[in-house]
């Protein structure tokens, strides 16, 4: 083929436009006197003589440079359709992460974006905005795409990591009663140890353990996974995945015996805590009972509101109590004690109070309230201390470890005479001198040694030593690794190498160990392996709240949460350019 006949097929039809030249975009007249040969050769050798000799190829490639642009009425080039497509892409994965409902997009968020458009740049502007296709089933659908996009990252760094993987994993009811099970991965990846939302099903009849091994197996064998990399599995004490006969450990024990169970220390460090001598817990009821007689009514809320304001407190409403929150005891206790002036003046004007009353003026029931704040206070900033990414298993032993050493201490300044530790207490003793008892400190006492009993009884593995190098290895004796086996010599190496020491000074454990696995492979490994157990469900929990206000009441009848939630709490980030680039715009939806 000539070259002008390969024009000629492109101009009459391939183009987009009819007559149209795929070099210069001139428009050719309709008539059949343009379209002859010769007059298509004359303007290809007058207008374009640098290209006349090039072969077929290179018009084809001229033509999908043509058909990925757009004319304006100007006749200018504006916009290609891979910024137009990535903008829906980009504003899809906002509204992922916000939680909101993907009709928002084409509701709000374009509306919104045309408006400020127009004010600030004018019509022309605008008019460009119209392009960008944020439909709801559009968000959807990129959302979707975005999802897989992280999902198939995760997934291929958990396979390509030579160090395994761990899993934390629980279940809980959404907003229509479905049950929702949660899991997430911890691992190995190119940067360093990363923690991964990794699934989301529905357990659509029973919530067994047999149940829920069987999504879980079903998942790993889906994608690749394999049991033997399964290096450490976190669950909460629900018989269902600790049981020992049928529960999701006893299942899993059967195919992979070298798991680590860990019971998450959370929920065993709350139990624990729960332990309160009668006295104290009469206390933290009646406390109870004066938050649900106040915010029970709405006129009462009302009227403490009100007597809150004139008093010119730091607070106006109280704080209902929740057993199932981790902190709520902390939070109520603290809201009564400061404001214990101005329920005193509102139950002194309200009927059938006398109790209330009775024990607010009681300065033995408030040294024990102020008891109760300080010591609940101690134990949330604790709580607190355990949750979030990246804590390991070693450093919550550690913190546990360090408490209990507080509560032998605070036994002993309390045998000597000594209530400094507790703040509230000692102002409460400092305002009113004759409140302070020896029935106080007996009891105080018997509170701290009980707790003591409680956490060595839910965490008897304390005392242990398994990787004591791995918390400090520059102060550990390598004789107290096994020998043989290379482990006491790198462990020495490692001891006298500056440039370790100084890394080990600037970043976290799990930081230390990864950058540590090339130089001393034989004590580095092991100690990455018992890094990635995770030490409580903290990331399912704080997946469940997210949960909830994705699939709300106002989006029950949402199937799939699971893109959604993947896209609103992943790390990862997902590749938008290689979406686009497999994308055309379609501004009709």
């Amino acid at each position: 083929m000539t070259a002008s006949e390969s024009v000629k097929t492109f101009l009459v039809t391939n183009s987009p436009y009819p007559c149209l030249c795929v070099l210069c975009q001139k428009t050719l007249s309709l008539g059949n006197d343009s379209l002859k040969p010769s007059l298509l050769t004359r303007h290809l050798e007058r207008a374009h003589p640098e290209v006349k000799d090039k072969d077929l190829n290179f018009f084809k490639r001229k033509e999908e440079v043509l058909k990925k642009q757009r004319l304006d009425p100007s006749g200018r080039i504006f916009q290609q359709n891979s910024a137009v497509v990535q903008a829906s892409y980009e504003v899809s994965l906002m509204i992922a992460k916000q939680k909101k409902a993907h009709t928002i997009g084409e509701n709000l968020v374009l509306p919104a974006a045309k408006a400020m458009v127009r004010c600030v740049l004018g019509d022309e502007s605008e008019k460009k905005l119209n392009s960008i296709s944020l439909s709801n089933n559009t968000v959807q659908r990129r959302i979707e795409e975005m999802s897989l996009d992280i999902f198939q990252q995760v997934i291929s760094e958990i396979s390509m990591s030579e160090s395994g993987f761990a899993i934390q994993l629980d279940e809980s009811t959404d907003v229509t009663n479905c049950a929702q099970l949660l899991m997430f991965a911890r691992y190995v990846g190119n940067e360093g140890i990363k923690e991964e939302f990794l699934m989301n099903a529905a357990l659509e009849a029973t919530t067994k353990g047999e149940d829920i091994f069987q999504v879980v197996d079903s998942f790993f064998k889906k994608h690749g996974l394999k049991w033997e990399n399964l290096r450490g599995c976190t669950t909460d004490g629900a018989p269902a995945m600790l049981g020992r006969k049928s529960g999701f450990r006893a299942r899993v024990m059967e195919v992979a015996p070298h798991v680590t169970f860990m019971h998450c220390m959370i929920h065993r460090f709350v139990l624990s805590c729960k332990v309160l001598p009668a006295e104290l817990a009469s206390v933290l009821s009646l406390v109870v009972k004066i938050v649900n007689h106040v915010k029970g009514s709405a006129l009462n809320s009302r009227l403490f509101k009100l007597l809150c304001e004139d008093f010119d407190g730091n607070h106006s409403v109280l704080l209902f109590h929740t057993d199932v929150r981790w902190l709520s005891r902390g939070s109520v206790t603290k809201r009564i004690y400061e404001l214990h002036g101005e329920l005193l003046e509102f139950f002194q004007h309200s009927h059938k109070c006398e109790d209330f009353v009775t024990s607010l003026k009681d300065h033995y029931f408030m040294l024990n309230l102020a008891y109760l704040v300080d010591i609940f206070d101690a134990l949330n900033m604790l709580n607190q201390s355990l949750q979030g990414r990246d804590v390991t298993v070693c450093g919550s032993i550690a913190k546990l470890k360090a408490f209990i050493a507080k509560l032998r201490l605070w036994r002993g300044n309390i045998q000597s005479d000594t209530l400094a530790m507790f703040s509230n207490v000692t102002e409460y003793i400092d305002q009113n001198p004759r409140s302070k008892t020896d029935k106080f400190t007996g009891l105080v006492t018997e509170h701290l040694m009980k707790m003591e009993e409680e956490i060595n009884s839910y965490f008897p593995s304390l005392d242990g030593d398994e990787f004591v190098y791995l918390r400090n290895p520059f102060s550990t004796d390598a004789q107290v690794l096994q020998a043989g086996t290379g482990r006491q010599e790198e462990l020495v190496e490692m001891q006298h190498d500056d440039s370790a020491l100084h890394v080990y000074s600037e970043k976290n454990l799990c930081g230390f160990w990864f950058s540590m696995r090339n130089s001393y492979r034989q004590i580095a490994e092991p100690a990455i392996r018992a890094l990635l157990v995770f030490p409580s469900t903290w990331l399912c929990e704080s997946a469940f709240s997210v949960l909830l206000g994705i699939k709300s009441k106002y989006r029950s009848k949402l199937n799939t949460p699971e893109h959604d939630l993947r896209c609103a709490i992943a790390k990862v980030s997902p590749r938008i350019s290689e979406l686009v680039a497999k994308k055309q715009a379609h501004p009709s939806h």
